[in-house]
């Protein structure tokens, strides 16, 4: 395997300065197991969080009574720096191309909980967004219960498309408060 092409590198919570993300608004699309823990972490790290939904979902209700803001996808997309997609991967390029490529802000950022969409070109991020990946290594509830706990995770980063420039520095701010 030529590993001549990437970068290994272990980041540390030092690593991470969490001012970058307070500074944004981040949309989280659904509210499962994975986007539940990493809202809530989000929210009670100090950063502005939307939780978007589509209309007349279920976990409206959840979210609001978790103390979250909700809005529809559109809507939540159009109010955000940071769009983390966190709905399943059969429903997530549907979702994608119906309520999120068109409402992105020039110079978002994209976050993706693993490649698969990207990788296998079901969708298609415009070349104006930052795009990024943050895999904790374990499920919604471990990583709601450590951040409850004063820990965290192992979290598997990735930068796919670099923008702005800010990238690297936003996700590790991203992983940090998450």
């Amino acid at each position: 395997m030529n590993t001549e092409n990437i970068l290994d590198s272990l980041y540390f919570d030092d690593d991470a300065d969490i001012s970058i993300i307070r500074q944004k608004t981040v949309a989280v699309i659904g509210y499962g197991n994975q986007a539940k823990a990493q809202a809530l972490n989000l929210h009670d790290s100090g950063v502005n969080t939307i939780v978007g939904l589509r209309e007349g979902s279920t976990s409206i209700v959840k979210a609001k009574s978790d103390g979250l803001k909700v809005k529809l996808i559109e809507d939540a997309v159009r109010e955000s720096d940071v769009i983390v997609l966190l709905v399943p991967d059969q429903v997530m390029s549907e979702v994608y191309n119906s309520s999120i490529h068109n409402n992105l802000s020039p110079e978002s950022m994209l976050i993706f909980a693993h490649g698969y969409n990207i990788h296998y070109g079901l969708i298609t991020p415009p070349l104006n967004v930052d795009v990024a990946m943050a895999a904790p290594s374990g499920a919604g509830k471990v990583v709601r219960s450590e951040y409850l706990a004063g820990k965290g995770i192992p979290n598997l980063i990735a930068v796919k498309q670099n923008h702005t420039g800010k990238a690297l520095d936003t996700i590790l701010s991203y992983s940090k408060a998450i």
